[in-house]
């Protein structure tokens, strides 16, 4: 990247390049730790280098698995090392299954479909200009999606779009400026050893591979909180008498917005001060300075207001990617939130520059216009101001009017389910998480999804349940719930709409498990809270109203309209 020269990633200057001990001392602390050590390492050392030290350090206990079936139109190993260290640097143990060539890969995938599940497959084929090479890695992605079942990326110059791609098939473009504006592929000895990538093509082609991984598993970065003095405008509100903004950051940022990204801000400043110092920009420059869906702006710790944000929005520090010019600052939040993407702003163009080539925060498929979204976050944020004023549980509820509507899960609502099932990390009872396609392979009368609205709104479809009959029980696969309809008991609703189903096909009872996840403690105690009992390693309810066990009853103070019934 052209940024590499101010180390964005560095708070402090290290005195020796990482060593193995280095990295397992990240890997303890967080995945923006070991992020932060592994990027130092293959700047200074180089990627063969660095992927020696991460195979030594034997990091992969902290690191999510992800399997990737991997086709490349050159050796694979020439960008093997590169691969494992960008996967660890986004947060990954990757495990790859690895095909040299286009004509090898159907029969391959065909083969390794039998031995387990894919997160998804990766074609990197260099870039010839001929119209038969195009149609052809189209035509294999598309196999290896149907025969996978998993989402496919191909990966290749900006410029070789793929509008016509299959279903679960999408483009993912090396940004220009991530190798550097070099290119690719070193094409000097391609007539003797064939065309492989440069030293920075292989590391552009990994990185964006990485930023693909964490699109589909949902560990992409979600928002991302800015400083204000000296970071987005050169001076400080309320000391100098002329602030100027960055542009070209600002520009990104509101780029990011419209990629997906929720902004906020944290700035050490009074909080007048700060908002007419945007006000007064906005004016001068309204479509210069970009939308933030949350502000902390006061006189207590860098990191508090980091914490209050988190909070506010309801997101998570390994979702979060916090920028500020002071390394101090950095280095605060860094220790307090070890799992967060800490970035020292420094050189405006190039920082904004590195931000909008970084695959990690590349554009998803679908994402979210810009008014929607910060339409949801408001809102999230004046429900919790009513419940801060409403102490009782109860009377809170009753103010909110929530109304719940069930939907069916079908080709229309298939993005979203597969996205809740990608990014819900809380309310989630195990680890199946299945993507669009394996989605489409369901026709259950029993998977549902829930939108939920209240007083102040919409606020969007924020639940799924995926559920099977076995015999005369109802198997809960799992249920998720967004963080936004967090205790207002629609988990509660959910499972009464899926009693009243589990009776109308004649089920007894209904069964279901929670895993002990990294961040599902508040969906541990569902099912004790619900009634059901334990078995086991099991959870089970009757749901026999002849019997006079009609299971979960809907809770009070909660419209439920089920959109599915009758069809």
């Amino acid at each position: 990247m052209p940024t590499d020269s101010h180390a964005w990633w560095s708070f402090a200057p290290a005195a020796a390049p990482p060593d193995a001990a280095a990295i397992r001392e990240a890997a303890e602390a967080g995945r923006g730790a070991l992020s932060r050590v592994l990027r130092e390492a293959r700047h200074r050392l180089g990627t063969a280098r660095a992927a020696t030290l991460l195979r030594d350090a034997g990091v992969g206990a902290a690191l999510r698995p992800v399997r990737l079936f991997l086709v490349t139109s050159y050796q694979p190993r020439a960008i093997d090392d590169a691969l494992r260290l960008a996967f660890a640097i986004a947060g990954f143990d990757l495990e790859t299954v690895a095909v040299e060539g286009l004509a090898e890969a159907a029969g391959r995938a065909l083969d390794a479909a039998g031995q387990g599940r894919f997160d998804g497959a990766i074609l990197s084929i260099a870039a010839t200009g001929t119209k038969t090479v195009h149609d052809e890695t189209a035509r294999v992605a598309a196999s290896l999606a149907e025969v996978l079942q998993c989402p496919v990326a191909i990966i290749g110059d900006a410029k070789a779009g793929t509008d016509d791609a299959a279903e679960g098939v999408f483009h993912s473009p090396v940004a220009p400026d991530l190798a550097g504006n070099a290119p690719l592929f070193d094409t000097r000895f391609a007539a003797s050893l064939g065309t492989i990538p440069s030293e920075r093509g292989a590391e552009a082609i990994a990185d964006t591979a990485a930023g693909v991984a964490a699109r589909i598993m949902g560990t992409a970065p979600k928002l991302l909180i800015t400083d204000l003095d000296d970071t987005l405008w050169r001076g400080v509100a309320g000391e100098n008498g002329d602030l100027a903004l960055h542009a070209a950051y600002a520009a990104a940022l509101a780029s990011l917005s419209e990629r997906g990204l929720v902004l906020a801000a944290a700035s050490r400043n009074e909080a007048e001060v700060a908002r007419e110092a945007l006000a007064d920009l906005a004016r001068d420059a309204p479509s210069g300075v970009p939308r933030f869906s949350a502000l902390a702006v006061d006189w207590a710790d860098k990191a508090d207001l980091v914490a209050a944000l988190l909070d506010q929005l309801g997101l998570a520090a390994e979702h979060t990617l916090f920028v500020d010019d002071d390394p101090v600052n950095c280095a605060l939040v860094a220790a307090r939130f070890p799992a967060m993407d800490v970035r020292r702003f420094a050189d405006p163009d190039g920082f904004a520059a590195m931000l909008l080539a970084d695959p990690l925060l590349a554009a998803g498929e679908r994402p979210v216009p810009l008014e929607t979204r910060a339409a949801l976050y408001q809102r999230r944020a004046d429900v919790e101001r009513l419940r801060a004023a409403e102490p009782d549980a109860a009377a809170f509820l009753e103010r909110l009017e929530t109304r719940l509507t069930i939907l069916p899960l079908d080709a229309a609502s298939r993005p979203r389910a597969a996205e809740l099932a990608r990014r819900v990390n809380q309310f989630v009872l195990t680890a199946e998480r299945p993507n669009e396609m394996e989605l489409s392979r369901r026709s259950n009368a029993l998977d549902f999804l829930v939108r939920l609205d209240d007083v102040f709104g919409g606020h969007g479809i924020v639940g799924l349940v995926l559920a099977d009959r076995d015999g005369e029980a109802v198997v809960i696969r799992n249920l998720y719930l967004s963080c936004r309809a967090l205790q207002r008991r629609v988990e509660t609703a959910m499972l009464a709409v899926l009693c009243r189903r589990a009776a109308a096909v004649g089920a007894r009872r209904i069964i279901g498990v929670v895993e002990q996840m990294e961040r599902n403690r508040p969906a541990r105690g569902l099912f004790a809270e619900a009634g059901f009992r334990q078995d086991g390693g099991r959870w089970v309810l009757d749901v026999d109203p002849a019997a006079g066990t009609p299971g979960v009853a809907a809770p009070p103070g909660l419209t439920i309209d089920d959109r599915t019934e009758g069809s």
